[in-house]
């Protein structure tokens, strides 16, 4: 929905954010001006609308904390994800070291350029929730040589081995899987819209209040737009975790290129 956000700096997506929670704020000024121009308020307006500004931000808090809640549980899982394909990949080449020679390099260079692909390619591709064919392409690769290792080997350290190998492979599948699901998790467009609703219902109620006394008007419609521009930014900040600069990044797997 704010896909434009995401190409910003991190000072540039906060101002943006600002922005819209002011614009929110000044159409629904706007919109209480005409309204009270059509049909003024009565002697006790004012008791009912104070009543209700307490009653729509506290769902307005609810809808923002369930999704802030959703975001920060994407971005743990995607973490995670991380962690364990870099082990799964560490725990690979300490086993790759008990194969022949040979069959080691074999292992080993798979490795390798699986992690560059995965860290130089499919990384960036992750920002827009696609995935490396590449990438799928090496792991393939590798649970084909494992399999073949060990069929076509009668000693019991390289069966051993080799089955560990498969093993270890599957568990970096699972792990990569499991950080394209994230990277293509989005907060749902209808949170979004529902969100923005309760903000200008907000706004809207704000304006009623102080319509009449400028200077209370300003100071709170300009820290409700400070406020929760700032509650929007940690959201959307946190949307994409593959994303921007709040991006997580392939930290572990970059030592594991440079140690082997």
């Amino acid at each position: 929905m704010f896909d434009f956000m995401y190409d910003l700096p991190e000072w540039a997506m906060f101002a943006a954010c600002v922005l819209l929670v002011g614009g929110l704020s000044v159409a629904a000024l706007i919109l209480m001006i005409v309204f009270r121009r059509l049909w003024p308020p009565g002697p006790r307006a004012y008791n009912m609308i104070s009543t209700m500004l307490s009653g729509i931000l506290l769902p307005t808090g609810i809808v923002i904390a369930f999704v802030a809640s959703d975001i920060w549980q994407q971005d743990a899982k995607g973490r995670t994800a991380v962690e364990q394909e870099a082990i799964a990949v560490a725990d690979t080449l300490r086993i790759a070291k008990f194969l022949p020679v040979e069959l080691r390099e074999q292992v080993t260079g798979v490795l390798d350029d699986y992690i560059r692909e995965v860290i130089e390619i499919e990384w960036p591709l992750m920002g827009d929730g696609r995935a490396s064919q590449v990438a799928e392409d090496q792991l393939e690769t590798l649970m084909i040589l494992s399999v073949e290792i060990e069929s076509g080997t009668s000693q019991l350290a390289s069966r051993r081995a080799a089955e560990e190998l498969r093993r270890y492979t599957t568990d970096i599948e699972n792990a990569r899987n499991q950080r394209l699901l994230v990277a293509q998790g989005r907060v749902l467009p209808t949170k979004w819209a529902a969100l923005l609703v309760l903000l200008f219902t907000a706004a809207c109620v704000l304006s009623e209040l102080h319509l009449n006394h400028r200077r209370p008007l300003v100071l709170s419609m300009a820290l409700f737009s400070l406020g929760f521009g700032a509650t929007l930014y940690m959201v959307a900040s946190f949307d994409r975790p593959f994303t921007g600069t709040t991006v997580i990044e392939p930290t572990s797997l970059s030592v594991l290129l440079v140690r082997g």
